[in-house]
């Protein structure tokens, strides 16, 4: 089906079937219990990990292990936003059912990100000798500063592997068929913990460690990415002869606009770590990463349905359905509010002491940092409620924007602020930076969407296209 025909199906926003506001609430409600289970096998893995592994390799080389993982996630914008399009993609495919057109977006996008995947090898592999890791991260233990070059190789070489197989997540989330990836989420948690707990057995070293945690996940995706090629969705499988050149464009072009919101997400999620680490020591980043971590069972909840959320809205969207757009946006945002007065209240009491019994003395904050996470990770919640939106609706042209300006005074604050209030400095440049650039934006741009004024104008460019 060519575009024109999307134009048609959205030419009809208001013929909604009450059967297909079902279906979604199902898929969605099957994506968060299968999250639940996924998920939940993930947070059990970590709450077995985290203690065993900060004092299997001490405070300085747990925080050594999260920095790096911290640096190999900001290479994920190098996909250029790819994978976070095909989502939208796949959900307007579906939205027609058009088996066709699904499968030359998924062989377009899987070719380009392949492509990626080899620049970047043969980059890093030309790069790497003039690299100083050592001082990048600011190791200070001898036996670390061995390990520190070769555990970051291990990193990047999971990670080029990443790139391609983390797109099986985004064909069957365009499908809203995630509680399928969610599956393979809770056999890839099982396989790291089994990895960890040989690795610490037997002695092994900080690269191994590295390498087999997180090559679990990979595993884990390539596994999934072949069951749907070769038996569940066997039209999908991504043949070069699929790949359509016409398609190339409006990727990029879309894409590129999530690769800016997707590298300044990555500043400010991930630049935490790195700053603190080069600042101060990597020591001081393991009660930093235990607390946020902490902080990040609280978001369980929206983690387990934003994924699911958003082929949902791309869907209804596409569709016109804005009455089940609106009702499920105010549904999420006070099922979050409830779970965020909670577990806040909580933390806030009882944090601490949680800490030092789950992960010993050397993960405890400091109450300032305990505090401002906690009204950090409230704006995060909210934000993240909206950018799932704007993501599934692709008005993200704005939030592109605001994010680069959020990202580059959250690096300058932290800087800033780390040298003088320590790890808590870097929260609080988040939470500034957010306040003045993000929260404004979004609010103002959901508003519009939520009113439908953006559709006449989606119908156009439909028409203009086909």
């Amino acid at each position: 089906m060519t575009p024109s025909a999307l134009a048609e199906t959205a030419a009809a926003p208001h013929n909604q079937n009450p059967q297909e506001s079902k279906r979604r609430y199902r898929g969605i409600a099957a994506a968060a219990l299968t999250a639940l289970f996924g998920k939940g096998t993930s947070v059990v893995v970590s709450v077995i990990t985290v203690p065993l592994t900060v004092r299997y390799l001490g405070a300085e080389g747990y925080g050594l292990w999260i920095t790096i993982s911290s640096v190999v996630t900001m290479f994920f914008l190098f996909d250029i936003g790819i994978a976070s399009t095909l989502t939208n993609l796949i959900s307007e495919a579906y939205a027609v059912d058009d088996k066709e057109l699904a499968a030359t977006y998924f062989a377009t996008a899987f070719w380009i990100v392949l492509g990626i995947t080899a620049l970047l090898g043969l980059g890093g592999w030309i790069l790497w000798p003039y690299i100083h890791w050592i001082s990048i991260f600011h190791v200070q233990d001898p036996a670390l500063a061995n390990e520190t070059s070769l555990a970051m190789a291990a990193a990047f070489m999971v990670f080029l592997l990443a790139l391609p197989t983390s797109l099986a997540t985004k064909v069957l989330g365009g499908y809203q068929e995630l509680h399928v990836s969610n599956l393979f989420v809770a056999a890839g948690s099982v396989l790291s913990l089994l990895v960890v707990l040989a690795v610490v057995y037997s002695h092994g070293s900080l690269p191994l460690l590295i390498a087999g945690f997180a090559g679990s996940s990979v595993a884990a995706n390539a596994a999934c990415l072949l069951w749907i090629c070769l038996f569940h969705k066997p039209w999908m499988k991504p043949w070069p002869r699929q790949v359509n050149p016409g398609y190339i464009r409006r990727i990029f072009s879309t894409g590129t606009q999530f690769f800016v919101i997707q590298m300044a997400a990555l500043i400010i999620f991930s630049s935490g770590n790195l700053v603190i680490s080069h600042y101060l020591n990597p020591a001081q980043v393991t009660p930093y990463a235990i607390t946020w971590r902490l902080m990040g069972y609280m978001m369980a909840v929206q983690t387990m349905i934003i994924p699911a959320l958003w082929p949902a809205y791309s869907e209804a969207y596409a569709k016109g359905h804005m009455a089940w757009i609106r009702s499920t946006y105010n549904r999420v945002r006070w099922i979050t509010a409830v779970v965020l007065a909670f577990g806040c209240s909580t933390m806030l009491y009882a944090g601490r002491n949680v800490i030092r019994l789950w992960a010993g003395p050397a993960a405890i904050p400091s109450t300032l940092l305990v505090q401002l996470m906690c009204v950090w990770v409230v704006i995060c919640v909210f934000t993240t409620n909206q950018s799932c939106l704007m993501g599934a609706t692709f008005r993200v042209g704005k939030q592109a924007i605001a994010s680069s300006l959020a990202a580059v005074a959250n690096l300058a604050l932290s800087i800033l602020w780390v040298k003088t209030m320590g790890a808590a400095g870097v929260v609080l440049a988040t939470i500034v930076s957010y306040l003045i650039f993000i929260v404004v934006v979004q609010t103002w741009e959901v508003r519009r969407i939520l009113r439908g004024d953006f559709l006449v104008a989606r119908e156009d460019r439909y028409q203009t296209r086909g």
